[in-house]
């Protein structure tokens, strides 16, 4: 009987003891991915100033000075998986303007407070090529994507796959229900049900470039229902875009693009866009740049991106019917300095007049260093005579739009 007592002991020691080591194994693995991860920083410093015509606008000019970015935490992929962690902030600085003068800059929230939030949270498992991922994330597809047109980028609670083994080809598709708004300006994310539908979207998107010198890019989005969670119907069921670009052999970096998109609507006609677009370089350090777009039927609506060749800085979502013409030049100083002069013309089919203007855009870059960079935009926004009367038409329903000058500095720090 003690022999039988002392090796069930030995047996249970022993147990005990295998089980305490896989736990300090397990513990060693966990520690060891949390000290192998990656700490980030994406600074910036944004100074904007809209300013509007005064002789015709009783619309108040906006300006603000901002600091923030991003700061993350990435683990280590062992074992192919991997998660991340990232505030999101943007912090009024100085007395140059006052909160209120600072909401319609969108580097504040609506009411002027900074914004602040947990704006990336995900976690990611890699296996023979396919990734996923769900969480809180930034996006890359052509119309959903984070336009990062602000201080702060777009990002998305969204689950997603991505599939690199076919050859010369990316396979995507995801769902998403909540995002943080355009270029993240409030310290929230909101339910999208009124515009995606009460169960959200669903989408795919593929990248091929089999066919030598040419690319395609294909998305289409589905609003998984026609309702909010109210039951009332929603308007765009679907959005749609396919893009092809191809490098001619003649010249240096010639190329043409190509696109084709869409919207099917609930109880109204379809909305159809094409776009051309032709570039190419001179004297190595210098590049130009035409293009074309049409919009027809209805409004193009994207979810979150700028996929209009004509779409600029501005970050416009409702394309309205209507058709542009433009181009740009830029000039490659040196490998540090370039600078992009644009201009293009917009002239409306829709009665409300908005998109109905001529812009015109300058674009300076400068890196510093490989940490550092300072980068300068200015653009006027001329818009016709038409679009303001009925914009001072003192009916708001009747739409048109306003002259106005955007100004901004932005200066980067990543490390």
């Amino acid at each position: 009987m003690k022999k039988c007592l002392l090796g069930l002991l030995i047996l249970f020691t022993i147990n005990i003891t295998a089980e305490e080591y896989n736990s300090s194994i397990e513990e060693s693995k966990l520690s060891q991915i949390l000290k192998n991860g990656i700490f980030s920083t994406d600074l910036e410093v944004f100074y904007m100033d809209r300013s509007f015509d005064k002789d015709k606008s009783s619309i108040p000019n906006t300006k603000a000075l901002t600091v923030g970015g991003i700061l993350k935490y990435e683990s280590d992929n062992s074992n192919k998986f991997k998660f991340g962690f990232a505030y999101y902030g943007s912090h009024k600085i100085g007395d140059l303007f006052t909160r209120e003068e600072g909401t319609k800059t969108n580097l504040l929230q609506s009411n002027g407070d900074d914004v602040a939030f947990l704006g990336e949270a995900y976690f990611q498992y890699t296996l023979n090529n396919i990734m996923f991922k769900i969480g809180r994330q930034r996006l890359s597809t052509p119309l959903i994507n984070d336009h990062d047109l602000r201080l702060l980028p777009s990002v998305y609670e969204a689950a997603i796959i991505k599939n690199e083994n076919l050859s010369n080809t990316l396979l995507e598709m995801g769902y998403l229900k909540r995002y943080s708004g355009f270029v993240s300006k409030l310290s929230k994310f909101d339910n999208q049900d009124n515009k995606w539908g009460k169960d959200g979207l669903g989408y795919m998107y593929i990248k091929n470039n089999s066919v030598k010198n040419l690319t395609l890019n294909a998305q289409y989005i589905k609003a998984l229902s026609n309702v909010n969670k109210e039951g009332a119907p929603i308007s765009i069921q679907d959005y749609k875009n396919l893009d092809m670009k191809y490098d001619f052999f003649i010249g240096n970096d010639t190329y043409l693009q190509a696109q084709y998109g869409g919207n099917s609507y609930k109880s109204a006609s379809d909305s159809s866009l094409f776009g051309l677009k032709l570039g190419t370089n001179l004297y190595n350090n210098t590049s130009i740049v035409f293009l074309y777009n049409k919009i027809t039927g209805n409004e193009f609506k994207v979810v979150e991106a700028g996929p209009v060749y004509s779409d600029w800085f501005q970050g416009y979502n409702n394309f309205e019917e209507s058709q542009a013409l433009g181009g740009q030049v830029t000039f490659n100083i040196n490998k540090d300095l370039s600078t992009t002069l644009g201009y293009v013309q917009v002239e409306s089919f829709n009665k409300k007049n908005v998109d109905d203007f001529n812009e015109l855009i300058f674009d300076g870059k400068y890196n510093i260093d490989n940490n550092s960079k300072i980068r300068v935009i200015y653009s006027k926004k001329d818009q016709s005579n038409a679009s303001e009367q009925l914009r001072y038409d003192n009916d708001i329903l009747n739409g048109g739009n306003e002259d106005r000058n955007d100004f901004r500095i932005i200066y980067s720090l990543s490390f």
